[in-house]
């Protein structure tokens, strides 16, 4: 018959040879563990670039070129040829002034002008036979020559009644009402180009090394639903230290009517064809 004591020392060995075993098994789990969680630090830190995965990136769309006018002289709107949303050619008289003063001035000077040139043609004549000394015609020399300035200054002012559009374009906002009055470097019309849209975007900082000017990519636009063809114009060399980020300019390739400046959209950079 087996004795009690014996019982108790067969347990303690199947427990030791169970230890024993198992021992190698955990530490092989350990091991895997902590070479799971050393990939998955290694991983984090390698950041996926734009070919990886289709990542959205918001864009903005501004005009190619847009423009504040503000009056160059103090006068009356007499007569706004244009509207909010009007489209003008370079050249276009977008808003005019009532300028009799301007017009006054001008003619003014130019009768200056005529004056000083006469009398400056009798003293060259005269001195031909000593008629007049040499200073006489010097200092009518420099007459005639400020009357000349004086008429370039009317007419620039006179220029200025009339306000003309720099380039083709659509009107964003007129800040103005006919027959009002207004001071120099007063607001009076802003306007926008946008035949060719340019977008903003703020792309990941680990990107910077992988986009280039030229990079081609699509951009699908909230307002009108649709996908269009874009392409990176510039890069800014500074990455932002809060958002982690850097700038890109793009523009929409081909002329869109359907798309007009502050639409926004997603643009991915994942899908390139």
């Amino acid at each position: 018959m087996t004795d009690k004591r014996d019982l108790v020392h067969i347990a303690r060995l199947i427990g030791l040879g169970a230890a024993i075993c198992l021992s190698p098994l955990n530490s092989s789990a350990q091991d895997a563990r902590a070479a799971t969680t050393e990939l998955g630090t290694q991983a984090e830190g390698i950041a996926p670039g734009p070919d990886a995965i289709d990542d959205e990136i918001r864009a903005l769309l501004i005009p190619h070129r847009q423009a504040v006018i503000s009056s160059l002289l103090a006068a009356r709107v007499k007569t706004i040829h244009v509207r909010d949303g009007d489209r003008f050619k370079q050249g276009d008289v977008l808003i005019s002034f009532n300028c009799a003063v301007q017009t006054a001035n001008l003619r003014s000077a130019l009768a200056k002008q005529k004056q000083y040139q006469i009398t400056h043609d009798a003293n060259v004549d005269l001195r031909k036979d000593e008629g007049v000394s040499k200073l006489d015609v010097a200092l009518s020399a420099a007459k005639l020559e400020e009357g000349r300035a004086n008429v370039e200054l009317a007419l620039a002012q006179h220029r200025h009644c009339k306000v003309k559009a720099p380039y083709d374009g659509r009107v964003a906002e007129v800040s103005v009402n006919e027959h009002e009055s207004v001071e120099i470097g007063s607001e009076l019309i802003t306007i926008l180009d946008n035949t060719e849209l340019e977008m903003t975007l703020h792309l990941p900082s680990p990107w910077i090394a992988t986009i280039a000017t030229g990079r081609k990519f699509k951009v699908s636009i909230d307002e009108t639903g649709k996908l269009y063809d874009a392409s990176v114009m510039r890069i800014s060399p500074k990455i932002d230290p809060t958002s982690h980020t850097f700038k890109v300019t793009a523009h929409i390739v081909g002329q869109q009517d359907d798309l007009v400046a502050g639409m926004s959209g997603n643009a991915h950079f994942g899908s390139t064809q």
